[in-house]
């Protein structure tokens, strides 16, 4: 592809923002003023302190008081949308004091009778002050909870690092409604918000930068990994369901914004230059034992290698001796996980530079001891128990295998301040991660499951990006953010399909067969990217947002392909290009103090292309059923008359050729029934490929009055060469909202947002159990409702810093969601349905806080005729007496989607107290998630052939999700400020060593038990 056709797209990306900037002082002259941007501020009536304290957090700004001059003073508070200035006086309205700016974002406040606030005895006010590690900025996200129209979580600076835990995933707990699929088994996160999962649904960003990865998985699906070093955010926040929020990327199920280190974090108030180095050790870890691979060597030579094996599950080379924790083991100094940090960074007037190296070595893990009865069943067949039953594999307290880590970091961050309203950044970010993993069926297909041990998988992620912003302080039509960007990613994975030992298998029984890797899979993928927007304040009540977003993906392989060479269960190597773009704009108007209204639309487009297949044309050809022929089978009753002619005829027959037989004797063996076979004609599908049990005689009851005995379908197939395509796609959608302040503290919200998903990269190219599909494949097309009542507590918690609450009612449908098949190709499903309620609920009087969230899932179901239509041709019979629902919790069997099943209640509590001037401070949390069920999927297996003795019934085998017990997690942490300069950090994970699996699982893997992590932290 040509540099003009790639960037071709990119000119219908770029909203009319920039087109109108030329334009944009002349046609709104006579709306421009010389107002400032304005913020939206909620902070309730209190003393003048207080809310001059609040103020300055959520604004960014630092004030210098008389202290002697507010003692005493109350203010009314502050509601609604106001300049920094403007607030300032609101504030002070009743104080007989005013506000002075003395330089950028510092202010005096003074009596006004004070011509000199330079001279005042002050009290400096900073949103980073001695008794708070809170910046403004976290300060604001956590508000934002409660602020924005939105369903939102925010994870600050703090608690990321507090609770950054064993993997990546442990930055979700603790947050209702968001889990990590795949938590323990991949090194990665796997975002799964209130139930949406999967590629382009939760898109993650860093730094505006997105790097997801899509890995097989074989029959369990596919996982959607974002490879993120904790140890370099800053913070996270995870949009729950679809958002129109400026510069972000939302899928149909939402987004997370993930945040780097910025110098902000390091640098004090009044300082420009700060360092930090962290260092920590936690417990719970053991060294692994990686086993040395023998490619090249002959099968036979090789001890413990099961020669003449086609598929060697049972490699004893691949097994290491599990160790059993010890108390030697609880200690966090025992450099079984260790991990250290060095940042540092410097402002100036025109320059601001951040430098950041992160390193953290962890061994396998062991997994908990308590509460096992959930998983310490006897097997009594794999269709059910392969969790029920993992405590008997994976014995409590016993170490589990690939689950080690390594990763290496480094981030750099520049900021050139062109001028007071400009500013040019640059950054690089870098993360080298060495991890354990195995693909699930290769765990459960080995005698000694907990025992194995696989070589690791390496990933190495970059990523660039160059952010431009331009705010001119006295111009209300340009408020402009571009964002240009790239990500590079070379992974080395475990996740071929294969085995680290084999042979190929036309040499299994070869005296010569030679081991080679067939376990590891190369890919190569590169994004590059442009995000832009500008805001316009049309009038001083409504402002138009336009915003554009445009992608280019190439992915590749270094993987070797041989038409002629025999891979057995091994995936191809995927390559392929594709793009996506969009545009949008919103309109919010403020048509009153108490009113707000938004609204706008999106349209978007994508193409993909399978460039390893156009690189292999005739190579592959696919099967087809294009029809089903339907019989069935009647049983006809003889009439006694029929049976005596029966009779007499047998008799005459065996007498003619010798035997003498009465009619009466012949009558003995005369049936009274037989089965009469009928043609019921052609069973087609619709123009998309899809079947209707209503055009099947024998499920839509047309024969009820027929005798029938059995019913069956015979596929009509033809084969066709599979031939690359370039798939595309296009389409509009909007999205409104309206908010209404009730009082000062109270206001409710609607939202309304649509949201379309083109295939990923994974759903556009050929793989194994992964196909295409030869009708196309459409986009996903959401429709998101959400409706929250937000409340202010601190009306009556008047000594409260913060006292907020908030619930919300969502209501997520998502038309032809992108599923794989029966026949392993990915097809639309009708529609996916998701209902449920979140609370979420905060208290902080300055001695001690809490935070409380729970997410109740009312409805989390996929629908779909043809998928019905389908699983009932194992059994028409079946089928016909005992229909199967168009709709199964979670997802159809064999499907993707069932294995992304989250916790129908899930829920958060947080508590803590500061003492001692704030220098110490101790907290914990309890984590709850309700166990598994589905009582779909129990009536489903218990109808499926194999289970219980059945010899009939459904097919039930590829796609066995795992499930999760009740599960109750405590943490704890004590953090002791021993100075300015340094702190001390104490904290306790899953305190009572809970055996326990996460929810949306794909394999069968316990996570940590206790552990324990004591921090040091040092500034400079």
């Amino acid at each position: 592809m040509t540099k003009a056709n790639i960037l071709k797209p990119l000119f219908f990306t770029i909203p009319l923002s920039l087109i109108s900037l030329p334009f944009s002082q002349t046609i709104l002259a006579e709306e421009i003023s010389s107002r400032t941007n304005t913020q939206y501020y909620s902070i309730p009536a209190g003393s003048l302190d207080s809310v001059l304290n609040q103020f300055a957090i959520a604004a960014g700004v630092s004030l210098s008081i008389d202290a002697s001059a507010t003692s005493g003073k109350q203010s009314n508070g502050l509601k609604g949308d106001y300049t920094t200035d403007e607030a300032l006086t609101q504030i002070l309205a009743t104080s007989s004091l005013v506000s002075q700016k003395i330089q950028n974002d510092n202010y005096i406040v003074k009596s006004q009778l004070d011509n000199d606030g330079i001279n005042l005895s002050t009290l400096t006010i900073e949103d980073n002050t001695a008794t708070s590690d809170m910046s403004a900025r976290d300060q604001k996200g956590y508000d934002d909870v409660y602020d924005k129209d939105t369903s939102t979580t925010f994870i600050g600076k703090t608690e990321v690092e507090r609770y950054k835990g064993t993997t990546p995933s442990d930055l979700l707990q603790g947050v209702p409604g968001v889990f990590s699929g795949e938590a323990r088994n991949s090194g990665a996160l796997d975002l799964n918000i209130r139930g949406v999962q999967g590629p382009g649904r939760v898109p993650v960003t860093i730094d505006g930068t997105e790097q997801a990865l899509t890995v097989w998985r074989g029959y369990n699906g596919a996982t959607n990994r974002n490879y993120i070093d904790p140890n370099l955010i800053g913070n996270v926040q995870i949009y729950k369901g679809a958002t129109n929020e400026r510069d972000v990327h939302s899928g149909v199920g939402g987004a997370m914004v993930v945040k780097t280190l910025s110098p902000d974090d390091l640098i004090r108030d009044g300082e420009t230059f700060g360092a930090e180095f962290k260092i920590e050790g936690s417990s719970n870890a053991t060294g692994e034992r990686v086993p040395a691979l023998h490619t090249g060597e002959l099968a036979t030579d090789v001890d413990g290698y099961p020669a003449g094996s086609a598929y060697p599950s049972n490699d004893e080379t691949l097994r290491v001796n599990l160790k059993n924790k010890s108390d030697s083991d609880n200690n966090p100094l025992n450099g079984g996980d260790y991990a250290y940090r060095v940042a540092a960074a410097k402002k100036s007037e025109h320059f601001d530079v951040l430098a950041a190296y992160a390193y953290r070595e962890r061994g396998n893990y062991y997994s908990g001891t308590n509460n096992t009865d959930y998983y310490n069943n006897l097997s009594e067949d794999n269709y059910k128990d392969y969790i029920t039953s993992l405590a008997q594999n994976w014995q409590p307290g016993d170490e589990v295998t690939n689950t080690s880590s390594l990763m290496e970091s480094w981030l750099l961050k520049t900021t050139l301040h062109i001028s007071d309203d400009q500013t040019l950044g640059f950054n690089y970010r870098q993360s080298d991660s060495i991890y354990g993993e195995i693909m699930p069926s290769r765990i459960m297909s080995s005698d000694d499951r907990s025992a194995i041990q696989w070589p690791l998988s390496e990933v190495s992620a970059k990523a660039y990006n160059l952010e431009y912003s331009f705010k001119p302080e006295n111009n209300d039509a340009i408020d402009l953010y571009i964002n240009l960007w790239r990500t590079d990613t070379v992974s080395d994975t475990y996740t071929s399909g294969g085995y680290p030992n084999q042979t190929l298998p036309s040499e299994v029984f070869s005296a010569d067969a030679t081991l080679y890797n067939s376990a590891v899979a190369n890919a190569q993928n590169t994004t590059d990217g442009i995000t832009i927007s500008n805001k316009m304040k049309l009038t001083d009540t409504l402002d138009l947002t336009l915003g554009g977003r445009f992608q280019h993906e190439e992915l590749s392989s270094d993987d070797e392909y041989d038409e002629f060479s025999e891979r057995g269960w091994v995936m191809l190597p995927r390559a392929g290009t594709r793009e996506e773009w969009e545009t949008n704009f919103d309109l919010a108007w403020q048509p009153t103090d108490k009113l707000k209204l938004n609204a706008g639309m999106t349209y978007s487009a994508y193409w993909a292309f399978d460039d390893f297949l156009d690189a292999h044309p005739n190579e592959f050809t696919e099967s087809i059923i294009t029809s089903y022929d339907i019989s069935y089978k009647t049983e006809y009753t003889y009439t006694e008359s029929e049976r005596q002619a029966m009779a007499q005829e047998t008799a005459d027959f065996l007498t003619s050729i010798g035997i003498p037989t009465t009619v009466e004797s012949a009558l003995t063996t005369t049936p009274y029934t037989k089965e009469v076979t009928t043609n019921a004609g052609t069973w087609e599908p619709d123009s998309d490929g899809n079947y209707d049990r209503a055009d099947n005689p024998c499920l839509n009851g047309s024969l009820a009055d027929e005798n029938v005995v059995s019913c069956t379908t015979s596929g009509n197939s033809t084969t066709q060469t599979a031939e690359a395509k370039k798939n595309k796609d296009h389409g509009w959608v909007p999205h409104a909202g309206v908010s209404y302040q009730f009082t000062d503290y109270s206001r409710a919200y609607l939202s309304y947002a649509e949201t379309l998903r083109y295939p990923s990269m994974f759903e556009s190219t050929m793989a194994f159990s992964a196909s295409q599909n030869p009708y196309g494949v459409k986009p996903e097309h959401a429709h998101n409702w959400e409706l929250a009542y937000v409340h202010d507590l601190t009306q009556w918690f008047t000594s409260a810093e913060h006292a907020d609450i908030k619930i919300a009612y969502y209501d997520n449908r998502t038309k032809d969601l992108i599923e794989r098949d029966n026949s392993f190709k990915f097809d639309n499903v009708d529609e996916q349905n998701i209902r449920g309620i979140e609370l979420s609920a905060r208290y902080d009087n300055g001695r001690f806080f809490s935070d409380f969230g729970v997410n109740y899932v009312l409805k989390n179901e996929i629908c779909d005729e043809n998928s019905a239509a389908m699983l009932s041709t194992n059994n028409l019979t079946l089928a016909a007496n005992d229909p199967i629902p168009t709709c199964f919790q979670y997802g159809f069997p064999n499907g993707y989607q069932l294995a992304q099943a989250t916790p129908k209640l899930s829920a958060n509590l947080s508590l803590g107290g500061r003492f001692m001037e704030r220098r110490l401070e101790i907290g914990g949390r309890a984590t709850y998630y309700k166990g598994y069920e589905n009582s779909d999927l129990d009536w489903y297996v218990e109808n499926a052939v194999g289970y219980g003795g059945n010899t009939q019934g459904y097919v039930y085998f590829y796609n066995i999700p795992y499930s999760w017990g009740d599960t109750l997690i405590f943490d704890a942490y004590a953090r002791y400020k021993i100075n300015n300069n340094l702190d001390v950090e104490l904290t306790g994970s899953n305190l009572t060593d809970q055996y326990y699996v996460d929810p949306a699982t794909r394999s069968a893997v316990a996570a940590p038990g206790r552990t324990f992590k004591l921090g040091l932290t040092g500034r400079f």
